[in-house]
């Protein structure tokens, strides 16, 4: 059994790889760096360590190679033959390594599942139709299946340098469960540990979003207001505590109108993700939680999408409505998305900035209570730079 792996990075070694080999399957990475795929052709091996309130646990990956993403002809061979491919390249990076996909498919005889690792609704339509551009019009595609995968497993740090000859590290939390999306699939999927395929993926992934995604969120822009550089020391300061309990409640209110009592859960979710986040054994900081805060900014995402589910659900989303007036202020000179919004909201002011981003204004309550928090952070950040005290602003 043989399983490619388009993308070998935190997620891409320190889960789909992991498991993978945890299931039997030979695993042959595809990736980006030259010196990344030398290391591991050399020394064959890595480890994965999971952290937790359980304990450290540390897990050793070996058997594995890899194949440079540039030398394409050689990565349509490993394609080729494959049981399984799985991506994990982020969303945005998927049009890239579709041309590679399409050279494998070519040689294929048998139907192949491709699963993207990607948090994503669409990211299986979205690979399809990626790697359709590269094949012609009458290449039988619907052959083979193309299927998002709902990943729970945080991956923060890669330990090691890759000119060495000792093994990389990666080291994430203990949850290993993946959801499978059903739809996109062509015929049965090899085993995998963790793996369960679901018809009502779209909830799966609403939940995570809604949840913990808003709740990691969160607790990221606010800590980056009031100065810290930790998520799980930000989640310990008692004011951000109440906000992000806040807005995974909201959060919850709006699930369990939309899709039920069950896959909202109840208070054990609450804990877990106030757990998960503030597990100091991971050391993750704010600059990874909160990267990106135009992406996270859409209309459908983490934040507003949550808001608006809440909102339809007759619930005043005013903890998300500060989580969202919060992200506006998110600031790191290394993430190009945090620079466009701040030069965004220099240019246009916050409110406009907002509205463009995510399509909130004061015609949704909404949008009118992130409008609300946005002045107040404001006057308070033109004070100092940094906002000290929320307690106006944290609602119990």
């Amino acid at each position: 059994m043989k399983t490619v792996i388009i993308g070998a990075g935190k997620i891409g070694c320190g889960l789909a790889g992991q498991l993978l080999h945890d299931s039997g399957h030979e695993v042959v990475f595809v990736a980006r760096s030259q010196d990344f795929t030398e290391h591991l052709n050399r020394v064959g091996r890595y480890f994965v360590r999971l952290v937790g309130q359980g304990g450290i646990r540390e897990m050793l990956v070996d058997g594995v190679r890899a194949v440079a993403a540039c030398e394409t002809e050689f990565v349509a061979e490993e394609i080729a033959d494959a049981d399984l491919v799985i991506t994990s390249v982020g969303f945005d990076n998927l049009q890239l390594i579709a041309r590679l996909i399409a050279e494998g498919i070519k040689r294929r005889t048998a139907p192949v599942n491709v699963l993207a690792f990607e948090n994503s609704g669409s990211a299986g339509p979205s690979l399809r139709s990626f790697v359709a551009k590269y094949l012609p019009v009458d290449f039988p595609l619907d052959r083979h299946g193309f299927a998002g995968v709902l990943i729970s497993r945080a991956v923060t740090q890669r330990l090691g340098d890759i000119a060495a000859n000792a093994p990389l590290v990666f080291v994430g939390d203990p949850y290993s469960r993946i959801i499978v999306d059903s739809a996109g699939l062509r015929g049965p999927l090899p085993h995998v540990e963790g793996m369960i395929v679901a018809d009502n993926y779209d909830a799966w992934v609403q939940k995570k979003f809604c949840m913990f995604s808003a709740a990691h969120a969160t607790t990221a822009y606010l800590g980056h207001l009031k100065g810290y550089k930790y998520v799980h020391t930000a989640i310990r300061d008692p004011q951000i505590r109440a906000a992000v309990l806040t807005v995974i409640k909201e959060g919850q209110q709006g699930l369990a109108a939309r899709y039920g009592a069950e896959l909202a859960g109840d208070e054990s979710d609450c804990r877990e993700i106030l757990e998960r986040i503030g597990n100091a054994y991971l050391c993750d900081p704010i600059s990874r939680v909160g990267r990106e805060p135009c992406r996270k900014l859409k209309s459908e995402d983490r934040l507003v999408g949550t808001a608006r589910l809440a909102e339809a659900a007759g619930v005043e989303p005013r903890g998300l409505g500060l989580a969202i007036a919060a992200a506006m202020f998110y600031t790191n000179q290394k993430d190009p998305s945090a620079f466009e919004l701040q030069h965004q909201v220099l240019i246009m002011g916050g409110e406009e900035t907002l509205r463009q981003f995510s399509g909130l204004d004061n015609t949704s309550k909404s949008g009118r209570l992130a409008n609300e928090s946005l002045y107040r952070l404001t006057d308070g950040w033109r004070r100092g730079g940094v906002i000290t005290n929320l307690d106006k602003m944290v609602w119990a």
